[in-house]
C-alpha cells in the first residue's frame, strides 16, 4: 500500500504515463513485436519517440530517436544505442516552373 501511495504521488508520473499513451496513439505502435514494444515502454519514459518500423520478410527493427541520438531494437527486444543507421533527408518539393 504504501509503495503505490509513493507512486501515485511521484511529480513525473503523469508526465511518464503521457508519454506512454502517445507511444501506444503512434501509426507504427502495431507494427511492434511484444519484446520491442516491452524495451520500447523503457525507452518511452526516458523521453525516446517511435519513428517507424522497418520490416523484412523475416525481421523488423524499429527506429527511435530522442533528439539527435537514434536507437534501433530488433524483433528480440535487444536495444542498440550506436546503431548504424543514416536517415534520408526530408527535402522541400521541387517548384514546378
Amino acid at each position: 500500500m504504501m509503495q503505490g501511495s509513493a507512486v501515485e504521488n511521484h511529480p513525473f508520473s503523469p508526465f511518464e504515463d503521457r508519454r506512454i499513451e502517445q507511444a501506444r496513439s503512434g501509426e507504427h505502435w502495431d507494427r511492434l513485436t511484444n519484446a520491442q514494444r516491452f524495451a520500447f515502454y523503457t525507452l518511452a519514459k526516458l523521453g525516446y519517440q517511435l519513428l517507424f518500423v522497418r520490416r523484412t520478410p523475416h525481421t523488423s527493427t524499429a527506429i527511435v530517436k530522442q533528439e539527435e541520438q537514434l536507437v534501433t531494437i530488433n524483433d528480440d527486444g535487444d536495444i542498440d544505442f550506436n546503431p548504424n543507421v543514416v536517415l534520408r533527408e526530408r527535402r522541400p518539393p521541387r517548384q514546378q516552373l
